[in-house]
């Protein structure tokens, strides 16, 4: 288990007891189905804050989450379910001010209809697992009945054209991904307002500039990144050693423009003052800590927005950055099943979402049929 999985699995074990025991089997059931610790941390989230608005609403007698009993579930009714998800789009209170129990008012509204979605259909789950999958010491299931089913979420139908055209708008193309790059090591100084903004750039300007060259020349996830080893990396060959989404091994490949960010920084790496037989490529340093310890996910993704935002670009993140790469690679090598490979996808049809982000050709063909 990576070192980035273990930290989630550590933390699902304390979040799940802050929760009832009706939550505690339906995450053990998630997790004989192999979900994810970060992916079952995501469906706490949108438990508890569900959760939360019950109490708000004095929908329920609980005073703790844990207190919140299955028959109140039970008793649920399709309006209050509605009623919920009407909040959801209307309501200005912001999510922090739920989870900490303390309501203030902002002036926007908090949710995209993708995240509305998805808070629905993480509770859809639950509702399922406890009216259908789940039994108790009878063979009946927790639930009798199943409030969520009658809760229908509109599902937006996209275009493999429509998807590619919502990529292009967020992602580097050509130049930009050149430019960009040399914006973090040398460009992004003149943002630094404070000496002491100026001197935390300058620490990190090298891993900070590795890591982006490095997605952008070879198309990783940021976990992926993160969870490197100096063991992992095979510099002759410029591979990667990994593990992928499904526990798959692989070697993927990187460029030798990423290559030599990668090695500068890994001639500055000392600088963090790795503890003795510290594995970890990334290092980040913290005031409670004497030795540089491993780069966390939301580190990186935080700094690629700080320098997208910087940059002009403020709806690239890290994950863009990947789609930056493998649209770019089927500009050059239009070869998708290559793509495939280095990306690591186990469907074809996920790789091909790009192989529209760039092409013209449609645009071209419909321009012929029309000319004098």
């Amino acid at each position: 288990m990576s070192v980035t999985k273990q930290r989630d699995a550590l933390k699902l074990l304390e979040r799940t007891g802050d929760f009832p025991w009706y939550v505690e089997k339906y995450i053990e059931h998630k997790k004989a189905k192999r979900s994810s610790p970060s992916t079952l941390l995501g469906y706490l989230r949108d438990f508890e804050y569900f959760f939360r608005w019950l109490m708000a609403e004095s929908l329920t007698r609980a005073k703790t989450i844990k207190e919140i009993e299955l028959h109140e579930l039970n008793d649920l009714t399709k309006e209050t379910v509605e009623s919920y998800i009407i909040y959801l789009r209307e309501s200005h209170l912001s999510e922090r001010a739920v989870l900490l129990d303390r309501p203030t008012r902002s002036a926007k509204r908090e949710y995209s209809d993708k995240t509305i979605t998805r808070k629905i259909s993480s509770l859809k789950s639950l509702f399922h697992y406890l009216s259908a999958l789940s039994e108790d010491e009878n063979g009946e299931s927790y639930l009798s009945r199943n409030v969520m089913a009658k809760i229908e979420l509109a599902e937006e139908e996209i275009t493999p054209l429509a998807r590619a055209h919502a990529i292009r708008s967020k992602i580097l193309v050509d130049q930009e991904i050149h430019r960009f790059v040399d914006f973090v090591y040398h460009g992004y100084q003149a943002f630094c307002d404070t000496k002491r903004k100026l001197e935390y750039h300058n620490l990190n300007r090298e891993r900070d500039t590795a890591i982006i060259a490095l997605i952008l020349s070879g198309g990783f996830r940021v976990s992926e990144i993160v969870n490197l080893n100096l063991s992992d990396i095979i510099l002759e060959k410029n591979q990667l050693k990994m593990v992928r989404k499904g526990k798959k091994e692989d070697a993927p490949f990187f460029s030798d423009w990423g290559k030599e960010y990668l090695v500068n920084y890994l001639n500055m790496r000392d600088k963090y003052k790795p503890a003795d037989g510290e594995e970890a490529v990334f290092l980040a340093v913290a005031p409670t800590k004497p030795y540089g310890h491993r780069i966390e996910v939301r580190t990186v993704q935080k700094l690629v927005k700080k320098y997208a935002k910087a940059f002009g670009i403020p709806h690239l993140s890290v994950h863009k950055l990947r789609h930056s790469f493998a649209t770019q690679f089927l500009r050059i090598n239009p070869d998708p099943h290559q793509l495939q490979a280095q990306l690591g996808h186990s469907k074809i049809e996920t790789t091909m979402q790009y192989a529209h982000v760039l092409d013209d050709a449609l645009s071209i063909a419909v321009n012929r049929t029309t000319q004098k």
